[in-house]
């Protein structure tokens, strides 16, 4: 067992748990398997996960002081506005072809996939700092086809982990929609 995944396992899934319990916690706990994804992504030539993985630290930090400071007034859970479905779909389409061209350049592995993971990540992590529903039904989407990506790359641990995610994304979803939306 890998160290470093085996970090990025346990305190992600912290991270998420504490997410779907809206607690401020989850930010830390989540900058935590983060920074250990990393490096194992790197060693891997995932680069496009490794990339996503610096955008969820910086996230982590910015749903960390958004989620504090909304905490002051009522922060809520709610539906997606309907305008930012467009422009989540276009933001999501330009940022495939920008890390296409990127993991192209830089020969990565799964490159398609990999692209689409991370452009999809992105639009799904905004979405979940702040707090719309439905970033959870997105990442049991983008989880699902994350466990496919691992297995094809004998990244066992990071496999398992998003079958976690998936699960809780899935139990996020059922937990935000009872009565807070």
């Amino acid at each position: 067992m890998n160290e470093l995944g085996f970090v990025a396992l346990v305190f992600g899934i912290l991270g998420v748990l504490f997410t779907i319990k809206q607690n401020v916690w989850c930010w830390p706990f989540a900058i935590i398997s983060v920074v250990a994804s990393i490096i194992e992504f790197y060693n891997e030539r995932l680069y496009g996960d490794m990339a996503l993985q610096v955008f969820y630290f910086f996230a982590a930090i910015y749903g960390w002081w958004f989620w504090k400071k909304e905490s002051l007034t009522e922060f809520k859970v709610s539906h997606i506005p309907l305008k930012w479905i467009l422009i989540l779909i276009f933001a999501s389409a330009v940022q495939f072809l920008i890390y296409y061209f990127l993991l192209k350049k830089f020969k990565g592995d799964k490159i398609i996939f990999d692209a689409i993971l991370t452009a999809l990540s992105v639009s799904a992590t905004y979405m979940m700092t702040r707090k719309w529903l439905e970033n959870w039904l997105t990442w049991v989407i983008i989880d699902l086809a994350y466990v496919i990506l691992y297995i094809q790359k004998d990244m066992w641990l990071f496999a398992v982990l998003n079958v976690f995610f998936t699960t809780m994304a899935a139990y996020g979803f059922f937990e935000w929609k009872k009565g807070k939306v």
